[in-house]
């Protein structure tokens, strides 16, 4: 069985399409786990609402709401309240592709077992949409994927919980964790979820990412940290003030990566 964990706080607003994919599901033979670090608006409350009116059986369904240390503090706390063999983090705003998801991940589980199994991803940019398009061939050599399109067994995550000092790239050091273990991961060509990137940790914090990028790789020191600081931190600035026709210019090039399926 698989485990979706969605982590929110004052998430109301965003909600609801997260909320409906999950309810939109043919195999509904997944559980479903909300943790919620107390949030002061109605998010709880939109979400019960939601899965009452998607008929989603409340038996498979897990609602915590409290205060937490962040997002990954949340995530961790995901892991340990879930009962299914592998997990996957569907974040707050963003959704599942289709109707389709479980039962091709569930068929994927059943053909090739890996310790990680993670399909492509619909990403929403400020420029356009597109196809994140890496696998273990080709791309990043330790996380060809977004997270929101992994699972993961979930015996590993409670090996080795989320590191609570990495700000953005807790994720990162966990995966790299698991190739230093010569864990198995498994590339499936089908879009797992729809993953909004205009707002994301990465995307908005290129220095820490950055910096926390080059620390779990064992390569941080004073001066690679100045020479991010230098390179790194005024993109935000830029980005706040730099015309959109500009930022699109530069970030078509920049992300090659992209599949682009339709451009703004």
């Amino acid at each position: 069985m698989i485990s979706v964990v969605t982590v929110t706080f004052n998430a109301s607003t965003f909600i609801e399409t997260t909320i409906q994919s999950v309810c939109s599901q043919k195999n509904r033979n997944f559980e479903f786990l909300l943790i919620d670090g107390a949030s002061r608006d109605d998010t709880v409350a939109k979400v019960k609402q939601i899965l009452s009116d998607g008929h989603f059986p409340m038996s498979q369904v897990t609602i915590v709401s409290e205060r937490d240390s962040g997002m990954v503090d949340a995530m961790n706390k995901g892991v340990s309240l879930s009962k299914g063999d592998y997990v996957l983090f569907l974040n707050g705003g963003d959704s599942f592709y289709d109707e389709n998801v479980i039962d091709e991940l569930e068929n994927s589980i059943a053909n090739n077992p890996a310790d990680a199994i993670y399909g492509r991803t619909m990403m929403l940019f400020y420029e356009g949409r597109g196809i994140y398009n890496e696998n273990e061939e080709h791309g990043d050599p330790i996380m060809p994927f977004i997270h929101q399109s992994v699972i993961v067994r979930r015996e590993h995550l409670l090996a080795h919980p989320f590191d609570l000092s990495y700000k953005v790239l807790g994720d990162r050091e966990f995966f790299f964790w698991m190739r230093r273990q010569h864990m198995t991961f498994h590339f499936e060509p089908y879009i797992v979820s729809t993953y909004d990137a205009r707002e994301g940790g990465s995307e908005n914090n290129p220095y820490i990412v950055a910096v926390e990028g080059d620390r779990i790789v064992g390569k941080s020191s004073k001066w690679r940290t100045l020479r991010w600081r230098l390179t790194k931190a005024p993109i935000q600035p830029i980005k706040n003030w730099a015309p959109r026709w500009l930022l699109n210019f530069y970030f078509y090039r920049k992300r090659k990566n992209i599949d682009w399926v339709e451009k703004y």
